[in-house]
C-alpha cells in the first residue's frame, strides 16, 4: 500500500512541476507578444507559413525529380565449405552407445522437468541420433 501511495505522490509532484513550467512559459510568451503590434504578429505568421510551404514544395519536388538512388545491398557472407555438406559426406562419424544413452537420458530429463530444448540443440541431437541409428543398420 505504501508503494502505491509513494507512486501517486511522485506522479502528482511531476505533474505539478510540468504545469508550473507550462504556466511560466505562457506568461513569458504573453508578455513578449503583448509588446508586439498586431500587424507584426500577422506578418510573422505569414512568413512562417510561406517558409514551411516553400520547404514542403522543395521536398516534394526533390523526391519526384531526383534520380533514383541504388539501395545499399548487404555483401554475401563467405561460409566455410563444411557447413553445407551432409554429415555422411564428412567422412567417418561415429557415435558410440554411451553417447547415445547420454542423449536419451538428457531428453528424458528435459521432458521430466517440462523444459523445452532449444531448436539448435534439438537439431544437433537429431543428427547424432540419425548417425547412431545409421551405424546400427550397417
Amino acid at each position: 500500500m505504501k508503494k502505491e501511495e509513494w507512486k501517486d505522490k511522485a506522479a502528482e509532484k511531476i505533474a505539478n512541476t510540468a504545469l508550473r513550467i507550462q504556466v511560466k512559459a505562457c506568461l513569458l510568451m504573453s508578455r513578449l507578444s503583448s509588446k508586439v503590434s498586431v500587424f507584426r504578429l500577422k506578418s510573422i505568421v505569414v512568413i512562417v507559413c510561406c517558409c514551411s510551404t516553400g520547404f514542403s514544395l522543395y521536398l516534394i519536388a526533390n523526391a519526384l525529380l531526383s534520380k533514383p538512388v541504388t539501395p545499399i545491398l548487404p555483401e554475401r557472407i563467405q561460409l566455410p565449405t563444411h557447413n553445407n555438406v551432409i554429415h555422411d559426406e564428412l567422412g567417418e562419424n561415429n557415435v558410440d552407445s554411451s553417447t547415445y544413452k547420454q542423449i536419451q537420458e538428457y531428453k528424458k530429463f528435459m521432458d521430466s522437468t517440462k523444459q523445452t530444448i532449444r531448436a539448435s540443440l534439438m537439431d544437433s541431437i537429431k543428427v547424432l541420433e540419425e548417425i547412431y541409428l545409421s551405424q546400427q543398420t550397417k
